[in-house]
């Protein structure tokens, strides 16, 4: 693989810092670009992994935290989510790094939510790849894991997540995700991404997100989309062997979108 390049970035979102990296082949591009949308809470570097190798392939990828996460600046909700998104979109269009005229979003599990629910309402992008998409917000926000889930990054990992700890900032968190929700769910907007390109990638193990609520986000899809289940594969990749068949398969379909547009 190239040598990549990672460069501290960031951008303003209602008024909120949000900040990330353009991780890049070496030069000066201008590159094909592609947002990263992390999950909840995502990884807390986003810049080894997919981003790495979506630049050993000729990209730049814009990564960053969004809103309450990590790094940057406010406090995390849905809608807050979606309006980071569509700056991030901004930011890289308007990137000297990245060429205007074509771009890509990947996401994963909650990101790829945000990733629909934006994307329903934007139409800058030229292609879209989802892994482990949390389908339904609404069910993912009621289910019962989420609390406890909370609870543990709270114990485990407490910078991911700003205010984490605080009890009553727990329950806000939870509450909003349910009122937002009920108005932005990836099964109400991925009919909209069409006709823009759709890949979803889920692996056969993700014990957390059902294969067969996946099977109906791609059945609601238009065309052109590709489903592609990767076997073995969990919601965090843990399998090296199904992490290389999802790392490759995810970087062939964006290098096909970019030069020829065909389909996986």
């Amino acid at each position: 693989m190239v040598e990549i390049q990672a460069i501290p970035t960031k951008f303003i979102s209602e008024g909120e810092t949000i900040r990330g990296h353009f991780v890049t082949p070496p030069g000066d591009g201008p590159f094909p670009g592609i947002v990263k949308f992390h999950g909840l809470p995502g990884s807390p570097d986003q810049i080894v992994g997919l981003a790495t190798h979506l630049a050993g392939a000729g990209f730049a990828v814009l990564t960053f935290d969004f809103r309450g996460f990590r790094k940057s600046e406010g406090m995390f909700t849905l809608s807050g989510q979606i309006k980071d998104a569509k700056s991030a979109i901004t930011h890289l269009l308007e990137s000297k790094l990245t060429l205007d005229s074509w771009s890509g979003i990947y996401a994963a599990s909650w990101g790829a939510a945000v990733a629909v629910c934006t994307l329903a309402e934007d139409d800058r992008t030229n292609a879209i790849c989802l892994r482990a998409p949390v389908y339904d917000t609404l069910w993912f926000s009621e289910s019962p894991m989420i609390r406890p889930a909370m609870e543990s990054i709270a114990d485990i990992a407490p910078s991911q997540i700003r205010g984490i700890t605080d009890p009553k900032i727990q329950d806000e968190y939870l509450r909003r995700m349910i009122e937002d929700s009920r108005i932005y769910n990836p099964m109400n907007k991925v009919s909209k991404i069409s006709p823009r390109p759709l890949l979803l990638v889920h692996g056969t193990d993700d014990v957390g997100i059902p294969l067969a609520g996946v099977k109906r986000l791609y059945e609601l899809a238009g065309d052109p989309k590709d489903l592609v289940i990767v076997e073995g594969a969990d919601h965090n990749l843990s399998d090296p062997r199904a992490y290389e068949i999802t790392v490759r398969t995810i970087v062939e379909w964006f290098t096909r979108q970019w030069t020829s547009g065909s389909p996986i």
